[in-house]
């Protein structure tokens, strides 16, 4: 594996470019989202069981069970660079943070309840079942489960943020991570849990929550900052020893 130690700031346009056109074809697809739907409900009556139960494990790539494989992989081939996984973890944290704030706030309700063109907003209200009666998006202590929580795709977020944490690493597993990231959102359209617009603004949030991170090794510094300001203010950080060691071993 390689990848970059150092914080590059010429990055950060690009990261901030990216986001916005996937936001932008999130608005784009929106007015088509009910009949991509249709056309996605006929494909998966059509899957044989086999491929079925692939694709459904496919979307699981980005989800904790994957992350703790992967990491352990990680750390049993490069123990030296273990503390990255440091980055991982606040990658992890902030996508999770805006990704359940943006489905409270949007409101959207699940292909299921098939109203492609609603947007609830923080305000609005939706019929979510007899018993449940109309709730708000963001009313998560009552019976709406995340049946108002579509946009953003959250599956699609963790799996492009776990696709930049891990091309950071080894960069040239990048086409097969984005294969691997584009199959997740596109799974999520397949199998009725998200519209297309919700997989493209959960990707624009697992992106920017990624970069965010990874260009900077936010979860190493952010735990080294913590450590001076509560145990050992002379204590030397560990990063810089992180990124020694990465260039001893040429990376």
């Amino acid at each position: 594996m390689t990848g970059r130690s150092d914080y590059n700031p010429r990055i950060v346009p690009r990261i901030w470019t990216v986001g916005l056109l996937l936001v932008a074809l999130a608005c784009a697809v929106f007015p088509f989202d009910g009949a991509i739907a249709d056309a996605a409900a006929w494909l998966r009556q059509r899957l044989s069981g086999d491929a079925e139960r692939e694709l459904e494990a496919i979307q699981q790539y980005g989800q904790f069970g994957s992350m703790v494989i992967v990491s352990v992989a990680f750390v049993l081939l490069q123990p030296w660079r273990a503390r990255r996984l440091l980055d991982l973890a606040a990658a992890s944290g902030l996508t999770w943070v805006v990704t359940i704030a943006l489905k409270m706030l949007v409101g959207r309700p699940r292909p299921k309840f098939e109203d492609p063109g609603v947007i609830l907003g923080p305000w609005g209200r939706y019929l979510v079942s007899p018993e449940g009666g109309e709730r708000h998006a963001w009313e998560f202590w009552g019976p709406i489960s995340s049946d108002l929580w579509s946009m953003p795709s959250s599956h699609t977020a963790f799996a492009v943020m776990f696709s930049v944490f891990l091309g950071s690493l080894a960069p040239r597993l990048r086409p097969l991570l984005w294969v691997l990231a584009g199959m997740v959102g596109a799974g999520r359209v397949l199998f009725g849990g998200h519209y297309l617009s919700d997989v493209l603004a959960g990707a624009a949030v697992g992106w920017v929550c990624g970069w965010l991170v990874v260009r900077c090794s936010g979860g190493v510094r952010g735990v080294d900052w913590m450590w001076k300001r509560t145990v050992h203010r002379q204590a030397p950080g560990a990063y810089g020893r992180l990124v020694q060691a990465e260039r001893s071993h040429g990376l």
